[in-house]
């Protein structure tokens, strides 16, 4: 991974992923099937779960990505100390096919025990309403078709559409105005408006100055006690591949303030 972070004065750094999956001379290595190469977000800037914050950044996603991919991770955020592994809201390059899914604990009828968490589909690169809102947690079954980029380009709006099938996906309800853009090869700037809660949770995102989707209610996972903070890493993270993917990250902001992040309304306009 390449990864040029050119961040506001006001806002903190990036620091290396010390993840004890990561071959680092600094840590331990246990290798777990996957491939990082991930910057997170300083932990002492980590902020409480929940709290209302905006998101911007460039990014560029290498054009070599195959079509064959199962797997591909750049941009997620987690729950520090959280009862799921899995991210809760994240950016996926499955398939060649650009999505973001937000994650939830699985309150449909199992057919496997270990299916406890639900993967909701909240942007597509294809009309949300072609897509199943929810769908198990299981990243090895994960198989997204290619995206014809002929069909899905930046132009064409779905108009508001909620995905019909709930799935898994149960309390949230997940709207999206435009196909997300092709990533692949190009520059995207990229806003988000989050909220990530488990009782009134809310993402709003927008490429290229484009209004993208909106998101509310049930984000996250249920947990006896308090919860703990959130985080944002960059980066790839995927299975094991035979080729090489870069990815480029700059002009990355954090802010909860809406104007420090889109000074110009052009970002993010309503």
């Amino acid at each position: 991974m390449v990864a040029t972070v050119k961040p506001e004065p006001k806002v903190f750094t990036f620091r290396k992923d010390h993840h004890d999956g990561c071959l680092d001379e600094g840590s331990e290595y246990k290798r777990d099937g996957k491939e990082r190469a991930e910057i997170w977000e300083s932990r002492d800037t980590w902020l409480p779960l929940g709290t209302d914050v905006w998101y911007r950044f460039d990014m560029f996603v290498d054009e070599r990505l195959e079509p064959s991919t199962k797997r591909l991770v750049i941009g997620q955020w987690k729950e520090q100390g959280g009862a799921r592994g899995g991210p809760l809201l994240a950016q996926r390059f499955a398939g060649r096919r650009f999505q973001i899914t937000v994650e939830q604990d699985n309150l449909a009828p199992m057919e496997k025990a270990d299916n406890v968490l639900c993967r909701v589909l909240v942007a597509d690169q294809l009309p949300l309403s072609l897509s199943p809102a929810g769908w198990p947690h299981d990243d090895n079954a994960e198989v997204v078709p290619p995206v014809d980029h002929r069909m899905a380009t930046m132009s064409l709006s779905t108009g508001p559409v909620t995905a019909q099938d709930a799935g898994c996906a149960r309390g949230v309800v997940a709207v999206q105005y435009h196909v997300l853009p092709d990533p692949f090869g190009h520059w995207r700037t990229m806003v988000f408006h989050l909220k990530l809660s488990r009782d009134e949770g809310l993402v709003e995102m927008w490429a290229d100055g484009v209004k993208i989707a909106k998101t509310t209610g049930r984000i996250g996972y249920a947990k006896k006690g308090a919860h703990e903070n959130e985080y944002f890493k960059f980066g790839a993270y995927r299975d094991p591949e035979g080729f090489e993917t870069v990815v480029k990250l700059a002009n990355y902001v954090r802010s909860t303030s809406r104007k420090e992040v889109d000074p110009t309304g052009k970002l993010a306009p309503d």
